[in-house]
Parts: structure tokens; sequence; C-alpha cells
């Protein structure tokens, strides 16, 4: 087991298994490049494109390529992408528009986004599209919600209603139709064999989680309406959607995460328990609550629902992404008065846990994505937020 420079203890773990990766890339080389190569525990700030003087990550895909936004000292956002050579390179606007951000990007090398009000996909070469309306919807109404490993992207446009669509890559819209009686629809996550998941939901609220298959049809996942306030998080290659709801007739702190397994089954993780990822074999990370509702806890669920805490000896801990091989990352912190101090972290597979350190060493810090290559992306926290990378 590695240790930081805060010397943080071993966490009685065994670990997660699961990749938070909802990625979107682009592909040509930046203006910018890091100094110093990053290692796997100590990160290294991924550099500013000329004019900004902050950043964040939104997405990384497999190949180590990273998309976010840049910050001026104006408060303009502009959308940015880093190469895997660790070159920084602002992603071109809609003419007319002069400020946008990248949401996610896929292993292909599309990455989604927005250019001012215009809902857009970049493609490999940098190319932008914008992502045109269902007919009839408001033009310029689309949101992106995620992107495949294949460059698909789905979302939904709306006209006083929400409609679920997914694009390809020439930015026209086709509609993933509602559940009958339904009049609203979200696409909210999609898998690399084109599977879309999402929310069918009534005039009255009613909320109906369902699967879309490549034909558009929805398929009910809760047809006896168990569940109520539902919320998508993910759907895997296998087919499994994550997501958190609260049982029908339940009071509102009944609230948790479950899987609708593609055996008809649903694995209940039990109250508290807030799911923020799962990897292609169905581990789940997240973090559970304490019953002070304010102290909660890393935490891993196997499959059949088997929960695993992460990061244990610590007040609070939170899990955020997991790979296929089983690495998860997240951050962790100590109660001070008025204040959360917060760190990264990284679980192995085994269990062992190591810090994920930044410079300068009282930064505050946070890890959100791993990929399968075990690149971490995260926050280094500060007057000025900055994308930091931690590398094998």
């Amino acid at each position: 087991m590695s240790i930081g420079t805060r010397a943080l203890r071993s966490a009685g773990a065994t670990t997660i298994a699961l990749a938070t990766v909802c990625t979107l890339t682009l592909g040509t080389a930046g203006s910018a490049a890091a100094d110093t190569d990053p290692s796997a525990t100590v990160a290294v700030d991924l550099p500013l494109p000329p004019g900004a003087v902050s950043s964040y990550p939104a997405g990384l895909n497999d190949s180590g390529v990273v998309v976010g936004y840049g910050t001026d000292a104006n408060y303009r956002m502009f959308p940015v992408r880093w190469n895997a050579d660790l070159s920084a390179a602002a992603l071109p606007l809609v003419a007319g528009d002069t400020s946008g951000y990248a949401l996610g990007i896929s292993n292909e090398g599309s990455s989604i986004g927005f250019s001012g009000n215009h809902p857009v996909r970049w493609a490999a070469d940098g190319t932008v599209t914008t992502l045109q309306s269902l007919p009839g919807d408001t033009p310029n109404s689309g949101y992106p919600r995620a992107i495949s490993s294949t460059g698909t992207v789905v979302g939904e446009s709306y006209n006083g209603a929400y409609h679920a669509a997914k694009w390809g890559p020439d930015g026209k819209a086709v509609p993933l139709a509602a559940l009958s009686g339904d009049t609203n629809t979200y696409a909210l996550s999609i898998n690399s064999s084109g599977t879309v998941a999402g929310l069918s939901f009534a005039v009255d609220g009613t909320f109906h989680p369902v699967k879309w298959g490549p034909d558009g049809i929805p398929v009910a996942l809760d047809p006896a309406s168990a569940y109520r306030s539902v919320w998508i998080v993910r759907i895997n290659d296998a087919g499994t959607v994550l997501a958190r709801a609260t049982p029908t007739g339940a009071a509102n702190d009944q609230w948790r995460s479950l899987t609708w397994n593609t055996n008809g089954t649903v694995t209940d993780f039990g109250r508290y328990s807030t799911a923020q990822a799962i990897n292609a074999s169905g581990t789940v990370v997240g973090r559970r609550t304490g019953a002070d509702g304010a102290d909660y806890t890393a935490t891993s669920w196997s499959p059949d629902g088997t929960a695993t805490t992460l990061g244990a000896d610590f007040d609070y801990t939170v899990a955020a992404a997991v790979n296929d091989a089983g690495v998860s990352v997240g951050h962790t912190g100590t109660k001070v008065p008025n204040a959360q101090e917060r760190y990264a972290l990284r679980w192995e597979a085994d269990g062992s846990q190591t810090e994920l350190n930044v410079a300068p060493a009282d930064s505050y810090s946070y890890a959100l994505f791993v990929n399968n290559a075990s690149v971490v992306v995260g926050v280094r926290a500060g007057s000025a937020n900055r994308a930091v990378i931690w590398r094998p």
C-alpha cells in the first residue's frame, strides 16, 4: 500500500469494479503542453489554454484524452480538450458564439457539450456540429446527456414537453418514443450496443424507467411501479441499468440506489445508498449516508448487492468512479470547524488505498474519473480550480 503526504491510513476494503467512463474525445494536437510527467500518486496540472485562469474536467476516455472547460478572468467559459500528450486546445465554437463547455468524450474520439446555447457534438478531428432539435421542438432546445463509446449521442429536446432523442454524426435528431399515455421522456445513458436508458413520465409526474433498443421502442423496467422519483445513473454494456429511487408508498427519506438486471430482477442497495457508477461486470460504487444524515462512507456493491466499505477510517468518503479492473477513485477528508478538508483517493482491486497528492500540499483535491488504463483525472481546488491528472 502506498501512503500519501498526509499519512492516510490503510482502509480495510475490498475494492470496487467500475469505470466512470462516459467519455468523449477530440484528436488534434493542442497549443500548450505540461512540463512534468504525472505519476500514479502525484498530480500534474493539465495546462491552461491561452486566456484561461482556471479549468475543470468533464470526461476522460480510455486513450487518456480529457475534455472539460476553461474559464477566463471575466468568467467566460470555453470548451477544452487535453490530448494524451497533455497538450491543450480550445474546441471550436459555432460561428457567432463566444463561450461554451464540453460535457463528455467517447472512446472513438467524439465529444459533446455546448457552444453558446447550441447543443453540439465535436468529431475526433475537432469539427463542431449542432445537434438539431426534433421536428416541432424549439430550435436549439436539445440537451446532450451522454455519448456512447461509438459516438452516438442521447438526450432530449423541448417544446413545452421533453422528448428523448439520439443523434448521429450528422446532428439530426431521431425520436425515442414515450410509453403509452406518457408525455415526456429523458434519454440519460447509452451503452456500446446502442441500448438507451432513461425515463418516460406523465403530466402528473409519475416516472417510468425505460430502456430503448435500436428501434426506439420503449420497454418499461418497472411495470408494477414499485418505485417512484426514479433517476437513471447509467446503463453498462451488459444492459444493467443503475438508478436511484424511492419505493412507492414510502416516505421521502427511504431513497436508495438499485439496479434493474437483464434477467428482470432488481438489486436494491439499501436505504441511503447513493450510487455514482457501474462497471462492465456490474460492480457499483458510490456512498452510504449515516443515520445522522451528515457522515457518508464510500462503498462498493457487488452485483448481488453485497456492500463493502471503503475508507472507513475517515469521517466521510465518496467513491466517484471505478474501472473494469476494479480500481476506484474518489475523495475523503476530516471534519474541521465550518469546513471540510477533501483529498483525492484511489482504491486498488485488492482493497489497498493510496492518497493522490497534489501540489501545493495544502490544496483540496477530488478524483472524478478513472479509465481502463488506470489514468485518473480530477480537480485541485483553490482560488482558481485546476484540472489535474495522475498517470501510472
